[in-house]
């Protein structure tokens, strides 16, 4: 047990230091926006996860939907990742998982209760300096975005061999087995798990996955509504929800200490 502590506090503190030279972007021009698609499109092309075609880039409709927002994750200036993620609310039910797993996300949306659905989450593995950790920086987002929208649950579409990866580090189980997803070659299956339970199984162990309000606002807004086609609504400065405390980053290695880092999935 204590071997796992260890393990996982050097983890931590690794890809704590690895914010430093990150920054994160919310897309909003035309020009960051063909980036991402072509990224996408040259990491999932490379793991056999779409198929070819003569535009070199990888979109769908809902890279325009009102309750989305679309990230560039930048590495000392370089573009390496990106994550799409969606808020789904009783008034705003639809996301990219909800098609392949209708049958369990409208479940959630008809009792009144709000998720964070990730996808399109994509790192590039030939910028062999930062992928190791890369995943870890990215996914924050999700737990940054189930923060500021106070969302009840997040979930994640995983393939088979990256599942454990989620289920160690994020604290998602497994609800259903492999399905087809949208524009996808490879079957996907749904993972999710209560917020809270994430903040009080994660956030101590992984501090990377904890933020402050202000970061939070620099990315999702001023406003906390999910109110997202009213324009007055998410532009109002309403960013006074719950405080969720801010756990401090472990320490720094020390030279007896070894590379802790766990097996994940650079694509999903």
């Amino acid at each position: 047990m204590r071997a796992n502590e260890d393990r996982a506090r050097f983890l931590a503190a690794r890809v704590s230091s690895l914010l430093d030279d990150i920054e994160y972007e919310t897309v909003q021009t035309e020009e960051s926006r063909e980036a991402v698609y072509r990224l996408r499109y040259e990491c999932y092309l490379a793991e056999g996860a779409i198929t070819a075609n003569e535009r070199g880039r990888f979109s769908d409709h809902f890279d325009e939907q009102s309750n989305g927002f679309l990230f560039a994750i930048r590495y000392r200036g370089k573009l390496i990742s990106s994550i799409r993620l969606h808020i789904a609310t009783p008034n705003y039910p639809n996301t990219p998982s909800v098609p392949a797993f209708a049958d369990v996300l409208a479940a959630i949306t008809e009792r009144g209760e709000t998720f964070v659905d990730p996808t399109r989450f994509v790192v590039d593995g030939r910028v062999r300096a930062a992928t190791a950790l890369m995943p870890y920086a990215t996914l924050r987002l999700a737990a940054m975005a189930a923060d500021h929208f106070d969302t009840d649950h997040i979930i994640a579409t995983a393939r088979l061999e990256h599942m454990p990866f989620y289920t160690r580090i994020f604290r998602l189980e497994p609800r259903t087995q492999p399905r087809d997803y949208l524009g996808l070659v490879k079957p996907l299956s749904l993972m999710s798990n209560d917020t809270d339970t994430i903040r009080d199984q994660v956030y101590g162990r992984y501090p990377i996955f904890s933020s402050d309000p202000e970061e939070r606002e620099a990315l999702f807004g001023v406003s906390r509504s999910t109110d997202f086609l009213n324009q007055q609504a998410t532009r109002a400065n309403d960013n006074n929800g719950r405080e969720f405390r801010r756990y401090p980053f472990p320490l720094p290695q020390t030279d007896n200490e070894q590379d802790g880092a766990e097996a994940h999935p650079n694509r999903t």
